[in-house]
């Protein structure tokens, strides 16, 4: 008597689960062509330049040290978390379609740069207590956090130096009196060398 044990041959794949695996494939196809596209033109900043109003705000980008600090315009316009990258990332079909057909569109997700967006890791930080050259007396920390200033208000051009309205890098003196205009002409409270003394014959 043979032991052999007869192993049960596997059933051949009805045409309504071939069609099943083949329509699995072409929709898996699909998504991953749909989510690819817009992943690649919004890898390369210059792909923004499409919309010829954009040019002159790459070229600013380019040329200031957030094109080294920030690779990409979304590191500083779109709102940290995948969930946003990924909204800003799709919307861009509509970015394609108004350079397709000249049509004027407002990016989605896509957004002024904000306080996280400046404080994203390894960029800028609120533990400052004056200007660049030493000069100014600011806390950074005071501004942002307790006055409730955007980094925006004071520096409206850290990317974009001077393109169309948004203006400079560096605060104008007018900006400041807005809320400091009794200190006016009392040196020492702005300055840490220059003007310093109160007793130069200095006004503003």
């Amino acid at each position: 008597m043979s032991d052999v044990v007869e192993q049960p041959q596997a059933e051949p794949a009805t045409p309504k689960k071939k069609t099943r695996n083949y329509l699995f494939l072409v929709l898996f196809s699909v998504l991953v062509v749909f989510l690819a596209i817009p992943y690649i033109y919004t890898s390369n900043p210059k792909s923004c330049t499409r919309c010829h109003e954009m040019q002159k705000y790459y070229n600013s980008w380019k040329k200031s040290p957030h094109s080294v600090a920030a690779s990409n315009c979304f590191y500083c316009h779109v709102k940290q978390g995948t969930l946003n990258l990924w909204i800003y990332r799709i919307s861009f079909y509509r970015e394609i379609y108004a350079s397709m057909v000249g049509a004027n569109l407002k990016p989605i997700g896509a957004t002024l740069p904000g306080v996280d967006s400046c404080q994203r890791e390894d960029c800028h930080s609120l533990n400052r207590d004056e200007s660049g050259s030493g000069d100014i007396k600011i806390n950074h920390r005071l501004h942002v956090r307790k006055a409730d200033i955007p980094c925006t208000r004071c520096h409206p051009g850290a990317a974009h130096p001077n393109v169309g309205k948004i203006g400079g890098i560096i605060p104008k003196q007018k900006l400041c009196f807005q809320c400091h205009s009794t200190m006016r002409n009392k040196c020492s409270f702005c300055h840490n060398k220059r003007f310093a003394d109160s007793s130069a014959n200095y006004t503003h």
